[in-house]
């Protein structure tokens, strides 16, 4: 059985509250140009005066601007709308349908490297496959490295299949 990952929301989901503020604004304008068609207003129709100022044999360069920046507004949508959404969490390894945040990870990956031998301070950060650990440890500390890497792997070991780089600093005395 084929397991679905968890997604955030779509890149294009903004695009549809843009669109229905601008159907919204074309009905507004639709709805005062029939008004004062039928005479129920006494105001001359928007529609009209918009298209009357828009009727002008010389060519404007604002136009061509403006034509320009809808085209590449519009290839951006488009693109927005065939992205697909991200991955929100990270699959658990093993038969179970289990999925952990990138922020529990980090959470987990941050308490297990404090809790290693002469750690004062860690850090957790996921990307992508890829997590980051960043310790500070204590003057003197003989384990370093190899004991935040071993400590973080021991605790991470089943969860989710990331590579870890771990990157410690000594503090000062």
């Amino acid at each position: 059985m084929k397991r679905r990952a968890p997604r955030r929301r779509p890149a294009a989901s903004w695009l549809g509250l843009v669109g229905a503020v601008l159907l919204a604004g074309l009905a507004v304008l639709f709805g005062q140009h029939a008004a004062a068609e039928r005479g129920w207003t006494s105001r001359d129709s928007w529609l009209l005066a918009a298209l009357d100022r828009l009727d002008d044999p010389a060519p404007q360069t604002w136009v061509l601007a403006a034509g320009i920046v809808a085209a590449l507004l519009g290839l951006w949508f488009l693109i927005a709308a065939c992205v697909p959404a991200r991955r929100s969490h990270l699959p658990v390894e093993g038969r179970c349908d289990l999925w952990v945040s990138p922020r529990a990870l980090e959470a987990l990956a941050a308490d297990a490297a404090e809790r290693a031998p002469g750690v004062l301070h860690g850090h957790g950060e996921v990307r992508r496959r890829r997590l980051r650990v960043e310790a500070l440890l204590a003057p003197g500390t003989e384990s370093g490295v190899a004991g935040v890497l071993d400590a973080v792997g021991e605790r991470l070991t089943g969860l989710a299949d990331l590579e870890v780089s771990v990157q410690a600093k000594e503090g000062s005395r």
